[in-house]
């Protein structure tokens, strides 16, 4: 090749390069322009999408990590924040506004050093800057230094008088040295510089509210409403602050504004129909059926009026509006939710299979349908599919990992296998994705609570009542869990609480009568269950307790005579007949115990409780064969109930009928495989009662479940199956583990015995079969020791005829 020619390839080259940058830098700009225009629209999801496009060209654009930032601020993602802010920095060292924001994020971390020497490097870039010094000040007061953080917030105002930031943070001072006027004046001046500032008017607002004065606070309001007629959301809160006065009157006057003002929002007719779900329900029905016939195409109204239906009980009502939504709308969103809703309706009526072929008709339109994803999961855990299940919602992790409900059936599930650690980590994450989630809260909380974890139990309840403060299952376990540190004053307080709730008043009586009765004030408790019962009868623990207090004042017949009159006037209450036979037992008048019971059997035949105690009352006359057919006539009549059957078959292994105790761990098996205590008692019956290798096989494949329990009974059986099957390492291994939980248990050493004698350790097989001798001799009963006995004296025969031969 000649030189000219060499030479005009090299200019070709460069002028495609020069090119190439050309258009690079073309394309870059082009998405940084549409990326402002969607962040000024308020679109941030293709804004983020823009900014990404340009730093894939250019990962140089200090504006695109920038934006990125301020993004990830609005959506509280503070690790993307705070990785973004780190790239201007890096690009643009006296970037002020990065730094001030990386300086917030260290500061609401708790990296107290780190924004200081943040804002330090501020300050040898800027020295009037207002926001530098409404950091500063805000760092002080963390720090405490109330006077320095004070003098920091004047310097702001001296630059810029109008800075919300600190302006709102000199109110905090003063507001935390209880100088309320102060923050008012500060307000106030700041108003007359800037009458038309939201932030101003609100944090006005927010001062009233704190001190409680609900004339100022209603005037607030109005003013907001009138300075900001757009605002609609100002007249809601109106309304709530109303309704917590008691002013309903005004509350329904303003709602009836709204919807004038407002005649297209949605929101603002809901908010009438709540306003009569409150006050007199049965009005709620007929508005709502007129909004729906003015709105025919607007499905919120419908799944309100179905959601009403719901709150009655009125299944078939709900059913048909859920239907009428998705002949309206077949295909799109509210369609598919209307489905989702009527698979949970089918799932409580026990309808797993229409529920199924609901939740698979919306996964074909939208196989992401959250709802529809997570109920299918639902109807696998309730069919024993459970790794199926666990598969399932690890997917909806994947697609949704900050799905909360999809964390806690997980939780669910792995408590189903046995994997409780894994179950703890589900529950936690749910917390931490949201910490109002109460399904996570009350599963939390009840381990907490058994392992007399008191203070987290009540860090935990507490954060949960502050995304729902009226929660009752949250206030009625904080309640418990004050009761166990007997904290007497802060139950009263919950009790209170409780009592300001719609209907909590009995329940609030019932709390105050336990405070009492703990502190042994006896007819003060009694006092206040008479009152929980008289506004609500059908808490049984009421009753129960009110008992307790009367047998600790030894007034066994004053409790009967009450009880009588409470059976009158609640003839439908079936423990308090239960409750009045118990104190006929406890003076050991049986015939009068078993006619209360025989009398309720007439009426409730369906209830478990009274076969239980009829049988209980032949076991204390010593009459095993009334004892028997109690048992046996209440299967008879409830066949469904587990409870009934596992007393029948642990009556009929007591009386070493074997056969039928199997019949009746079988029936529960077969039709509810996840009752453990059915399966660990067949699986004892299958190993000691019935040899062959069938039998001992299917005994293993049972008791596999119970390989990771954390319950020591259901894995010795597991350690028990495994050796019967000659899996001697393993089950050494379980037994040793089963006895370090539980030393106590007699026959756990004699199956840790057996393990050691077959594995060949014969000193620390005989020395754990004594040990267990003594221990069923300390606890009075060993069902194994005549095994026990027989395997000893086997070892010493076999060990004298090694002696003697």
């Amino acid at each position: 090749m000649n030189t000219k020619s060499y030479q005009k390839m090299i200019a070709i080259f460069c002028l495609l390069v020069m090119s190439g940058c050309v258009d690079s830098v073309r394309k870059t700009q082009q998405y940084l322009e549409s990326a402002e225009r969607y962040y000024d629209q308020e679109n941030y999801a293709k804004a983020r999408l823009e900014y990404r496009n340009a730093l894939q060209i250019d990962n140089q654009q200090v504006d695109a990590y920038y934006y990125l930032a301020l993004m990830d601020e609005k959506d509280k993602s503070w690790k993307s924040m705070y990785a973004n802010l780190l790239q201007v920095i890096k690009l643009d060292s006296r970037h002020v506004d990065a730094r001030l924001r990386l300086g917030n994020l260290h500061l609401l971390s708790g990296q107290l050093e780190q924004a200081d020497q943040l804002i330090d490097e501020i300050f040898t870039l800027v020295t009037d800057n207002p926001k530098a010094f409404v950091l500063k000040a805000a760092l002080l007061l963390r720090q405490k230094d109330t006077m320095a953080a004070m003098d920091m917030v004047d310097k702001a105002l001296a630059i810029d008088p109008g800075q919300i930031a600190a302006i709102s943070l000199k109110v905090v001072i003063y507001q935390a040295q209880n100088d309320f006027n102060a923050a008012m004046s500060s307000i106030d001046q700041a108003l007359q510089l800037n009458p038309d500032d939201l932030s101003l008017n609100f944090l006005k607002l927010q001062l009233h509210i704190k001190q409680g004065d609900n004339a100022a606070i209603e005037k607030d309001y109005l003013a907001l409403i009138q300075r900001f007629p757009e605002k609609i959301e100002f007249n809601f809160a109106l309304v709530t602050h109303y309704w917590n006065q008691q002013e309903q009157a005004k509350s329904l006057q303003l709602i009836q504004s709204i919807i004038n003002d407002f005649p297209d929002d949605v929101s603002a007719k809901l908010l009438l129909v709540d306003f009569w779900v409150k006050t007199d329900i049965d009005k709620a029905v007929p508005i709502m059926k007129q909004f729906i016939s003015e709105n025919k195409d607007t499905t919120a109204f419908y799944f309100r009026l179905a959601d009403l239906y719901m709150q009655q009980k009125k299944w078939d009502q709900s059913t048909g509006v859920l239907q009428q939504i998705v002949d309206l709308k077949p295909d799109n969103k509210a369609g598919m939710d209307a489905k989702a809703l009527l698979a949970k309706l089918d799932m409580q009526r026990g309808n797993m299979n229409d529920a199924l072929a609901l939740v698979n008709e919306i996964l074909v339109v939208d196989e992401l349908h959250l709802e529809a994803m997570i109920l299918k999961a639902r109807i696998g855990l309730v069919n024993a599919l459970v790794d199926e299940s666990i598969a399932d919602l690890r997917l909806i992790l994947r697609e949704y990992p900050k799905s909360d409900d999809a964390m806690v059936l997980l939780a669910q599930a792995y408590l189903e296998k046995q994997l409780p650690e894994l179950a703890r980590e589900n529950f936690r994450k749910a917390l931490d994705v949201n910490a109002g989630n109460f399904s996570a809260v009350m599963a939390v909380v009840s381990q907490m609570i058994k392992r007399q974890d008191t203070e987290r139990a009540e860090e935990v309840l507490q954060n949960a009542l502050k995304v729902k403060p009226g929660h009752m299952g949250a206030l009625q376990a904080l309640a418990q869990v004050r009761q166990l540190n007997k904290d007497w004053l802060g139950m009263q307080k919950v009790a209170e609480l409780i009592a300001a709730q719609p209907n909590g008043k009995g329940f609030s009586h019932y709390l105050t009568g336990k405070i009492s009765q703990e502190q042994g004030f006896h007819e003060e408790a009694i006092k206040h269950y008479k009152l929980t019962l008289a506004t609500t009868p059908a808490l049984a623990d009421a009753l129960k307790s009110m008992i307790m207090s009367a047998e600790a004042l030894k007034q066994r017949d004053r409790m009967l005579v009450y009880l009588d009159a409470f059976i009158k006037n609640n003839p439908e209450l079936a423990f308090a007949v239960v409750f009045k036979s118990g104190l006929y037992s406890l003076d050991k008048n049986w015939d009068q115990a078993l006619s209360v019971l025989n009398e309720g059997l007439e009426k409730w035949h369906d209830q478990a409780q009274f076969y239980i105690l009829k049988a209980e009352i032949y076991a204390l006359q010593k009459n095993p064969e009334q004892r028997l057919e109690a048992y046996k006539t209440g299967v008879e009549n409830i066949p469904d109930n587990v409870q009934l059957r596992i007393f029948l078959a642990n009556l009929y292994e007591l009386q070493k009928d074997y056969d039928n105790a199997v019949v009746h761990y079988e029936a529960i098996i077969s039709k509810q495989n996840n009752v453990d205590v059915a399966v660990n008692n067949l699986v004892s019956l299958l190993l000691d009662q019935y040899s062959g290798k069938e039998n001992t096989a299917r005994a293993l494949a049972l008791s596999q479940r119970f390989e990771n329990s954390q319950q020591p009974y259901f894995l010795d059986t597991y350690g028990w199956a495994l050796l019967q099957n000659n899996e001697l390492g393993k089950a050494l291994a379980i037994f040793e583990k089963v006895v370090m939980q539980k030393p106590d248990v007699a026959v756990f050493k004699y199956h840790l015995g057996w393990a050691y004698l077959q594995s060949g350790r014969q000193g620390e097989a005989i020395a754990a079969l004594q040990e267990a001798l003594k221990l069923g001799a300390k606890a009075g009963l060993f069902i194994e020791q005549e095994a026990t006995e027989q395997l000893l004296n086997e070892i010493k025969a076999h060990d004298l005829a090694l002696l003697t031969s």
